[in-house]
């Protein structure tokens, strides 16, 4: 997992959100509100956005996924490959024992975990 947390808070706009993850070169940004995973945005989305002509001075909180599936600082590599395969999820939150964003296991991190094993 990455511990190089990019994160947005509700009221940014779009244009702010994908200067992030260009400046940050990451494929996704989370969405936080009180220290909670409150959403996410990912560069899928914004392909969308692009096609819907979503105006990129619209707010994130009306455009992100909001039902984001997180999983624990415990969750082990295959757990986490399974549940993004399950859920046709490339991006997963990691959350503490207090719900708070720790980091994110992407595909590339799971990739390269099976690269070690082999």
């Amino acid at each position: 997992m990455s511990r190089r947390l990019i994160t947005a808070g509700e009221g940014e706009t779009l244009a702010a959100v994908a200067e992030k993850m260009l400046g940050s070169k990451v494929s996704s940004v989370v969405v936080i509100s009180n220290g909670k995973v409150v959403g996410i945005v990912t560069e899928k989305d914004f392909v969308k956005f692009f096609t819907l002509r979503v105006p990129p001075d619209d707010v994130v909180k009306n455009h992100m996924t909001r039902s984001v599936i997180t999983v624990s600082e415990n969750t082990s590599v295959n757990e986490a490959k399974n549940i993004m395969a399950a859920n046709k999820i490339r991006h997963l939150p990691v959350v503490d024992e207090k719900g708070r964003f720790v980091g994110m296991v992407t595909t590339r991190d799971i990739v390269e975990a099976v690269e070690t094993l082999i």
